[in-house]
């Protein structure tokens, strides 16, 4: 198990050397944990995240042995798409109209991710999609449920080690 910033770091110098194929889905689990599956080709991460307060998550992660193809939504791949003035625009005049809104949110999605963050132009920038699901976990087959219970363990552990005033309510 790795803390989950250190997956993210990892995860994002991986998206900046190749950002196509990437797919995220988040949910939280019934304990209240914040599940992520990223995942792009065979390689696939989970990361277990617990909301300490409104600007801070702890969590732990790892990398998944292997995920049946595909673990989520097919159409199109998460990534980072500049968005320029004139989507600008059309999004602000599409924002009544769900018809328009969604065929503009289609078309910019159907670009291709951009190379790295690094490179990234334009006064905006779509991220995304990420698919939210009531429990991400679930797509994942019967043998990671282990592991999402080892997960779920350690990082309860580490909430009542030194978060625990957050899990207990206030007198």
């Amino acid at each position: 198990m790795l803390d989950a910033n250190k997956i993210r770091s990892e995860i994002a110098r991986l998206y900046d050397r190749d950002p196509q194929g990437w797919r995220v889905q988040v949910g939280r689990d019934k304990f209240g944990f914040y599940d992520a599956i990223i995942t792009q080709g065979a390689e696939a991460w989970q990361l277990k995240e617990y909301q300490v307060n409104p600007y801070k998550f702890v969590g732990l992660g790892t990398k998944l042995p292997s995920l049946p193809e595909p673990v989520v939504f097919k159409e199109h791949n998460f990534g980072l798409r500049p968005i320029g003035l004139t989507q600008m625009r059309e999004l602000a005049n599409a924002a009544d109209d769900m018809n328009s809104m969604s065929e503009l949110a289609t078309r910019i999605l159907s670009q291709k991710p951009v190379i790295s963050r690094e490179a990234m132009e334009g006064p905006a920038v779509l991220h995304g999609p990420v698919l939210q699901s009531t429990r991400p976990i679930d797509k994942l087959s019967s043998a990671h449920s282990e592991l999402d219970q080892k997960l779920r363990k350690e990082l309860q552990d580490l909430v009542n080690k030194n978060y625990r005033y957050t899990t207990t309510p206030y007198i």
